[in-house]
């Protein structure tokens, strides 16, 4: 009998605790043991106030603010962000240019000069027409502007002013234009002529002017950059001509060309310059179109190779690999 007693006060006791309690820790018909409420809107919704943190939760939708596309806007003139001097790297703004070294007269037992161009459509050259910095954009104001003298030619004897500069590469054009009044008659159409000022996006390629020069003290055939030219196509008679703009030493371009940051491709965390691609490290793809002869022609211009393209760029490899023998027999294996 006792322990009937004693399992009907347990029983008991249970269910006391039980209505106190609630059905559980969270449980929405019952209080959850702290001091939030449930509050009941007009429209029917049931919002949670707390009253120990004081946020309210007026709504279970995410609030997106209104960006808008930016794919248009004009792109950022740096290749990174501003660089501060915090980071450890030169800064290129600071850019110098590193001379050759010293070359006597005496030291020189060999000499070659050729003409080599480089065409920026190809996959190799692609860092020439890096949006954010182009090169043939640089070269071009640089002469325009009058900050580095443009010669006529290769020889950097004379030189144009910035305005010839300027106007070298435009033509006049001829176009037909309806007569005001007579817009809607065809017949009455008059033709006038045009300037059409050249823009650099014309330049698709570039020629160098270089001397390989064996240098007999240090024992080694290495390439120098004397001139520099873009190279344009100009349409005459119904045929694609290339011509040149003008000619720029290359001396007087290093200083600024120092100071003009191009994409390394090789590596994010080296900087390197338009000065170390052409005099230094030699970064792009050519061919060679001229070299020292007797008639001072270009290879494509000689009669033997005027109506075959293929043999012009074949012979211009065979210049490239008689300098490469020429280094290779000075050695004894």
């Amino acid at each position: 009998m006792k322990k009937v007693l004693m399992l009907m006060t347990v029983s008991f006791l249970s269910l006391s605790v039980y209505g106190q309690w609630g059905s559980g820790w969270g449980d929405d018909d019952g209080d959850s043991g702290d001091d939030s409420s449930t509050e009941t809107t007009e429209d029917g919704s049931g919002a949670s106030e707390s009253t120990g943190s004081g946020a309210e939760s007026t709504s279970s939708e995410l609030t997106v603010p209104t960006i808008g596309t930016h794919y248009d806007d004009a792109p950022d003139p740096r290749y990174e962000p501003t660089q501060t001097v915090d980071d450890g790297r030169p800064l290129m703004e600071d850019g110098v240019v590193v001379t050759p070294p010293f070359l006597r007269e005496a030291d020189v037992k060999f000499k070659r000069r050729i003409w080599r161009r480089i065409d920026v459509r190809q996959k190799l050259n692609k860092a020439f027409t890096w949006p954010r910095n182009p090169v043939i954009k640089n070269i071009y104001e640089l002469a325009v502007q009058g900050k580095v003298k443009a010669y006529m030619n290769d020889s950097l004897a004379t030189y144009y002013t910035p305005e010839d500069a300027w106007q070298r590469g435009s033509y006049t054009d001829v176009i037909e234009i309806p007569t005001p009044g007579y817009e809607d008659d065809p017949t009455m159409n008059v033709f006038k002529e045009v300037a059409i000022p050249f823009v650099w996006e014309d330049i698709k390629q570039i020629e160098l002017m270089e001397d390989w020069i064996f240098d007999y003290k240090h024992s080694e055939l290495r390439p120098r950059i004397i001139a520099v030219a873009p190279i344009y196509t100009r349409q005459i008679g119904g045929l694609s001509i290339d011509q040149s703009l003008f000619w720029l030493d290359m001396k007087d371009l290093r200083p600024w060309l120092a100071k003009s940051e191009v994409y390394n491709r090789y590596n994010d965390a080296a900087r390197i310059s338009w000065d170390d691609v052409f005099n230094h490290y030699r970064l792009f793809d050519s061919y060679i179109v001229k070299t020292t002869d007797w008639d001072d022609q270009y290879i494509a211009n000689k009669s033997e190779f005027r109506q075959d393209g293929l043999a012009a760029l074949l012979e211009g490899e065979k210049i490239k690999n008689d300098l490469f023998m020429f280094e290779h027999d000075l050695w004894e294996y």
